[in-house]
C-alpha cells in the first residue's frame, strides 16, 4: 500500500501524458500525508464516538447471544417450548 500511495502520488500517467495533470498531490490517508508517515493507529473522535454508539444501543444481551433468541427460528428449525415435563421428569 505504500508502493501505491507513492506511485499516486502525481495523479495518473495518461492524464499528465494528454495535458491533463492533478492540482495539486493525491494521498490514500485523511491526514493528507504519505501512507509510510500518516497516523494509522490514531482512533479519531468521530471514531471513538461510533464505537461508543455500537456498544450503547440496543443489542442482545449475553444470554440471548449464547443461547439465541427464546421464542425465535434459528436457520436450520423453528425453536418452539419443548415437551410437558411430568411428575418424573419424563415426557407426558
Amino acid at each position: 500500500m505504500v508502493a501505491f500511495d507513492a506511485a499516486i502520488r502525481q495523479g495518473n500517467a495518461r492524464a499528465n501524458a494528454s495535458g491533463s495533470p492533478l492540482l495539486g498531490q493525491a494521498f490514500l490517508h485523511r491526514s493528507r500525508v504519505p501512507l509510510s508517515e500518516a497516523p494509522i493507529d490514531h482512533v479519531t473522535a468521530a471514531e471513538r464516538a461510533a464505537r461508543r454508539q455500537d456498544l450503547d444501543s440496543a443489542g442482545p444481551d449475553a444470554d440471548e447471544l449464547e443461547t439465541g433468541v427464546a421464542d425465535g427460528c434459528s436457520p436450520w428449525a423453528r425453536r418452539e417450548p419443548g415437551p410437558e415435563q411430568g411428575d418424573f421428569g419424563l415426557a407426558a
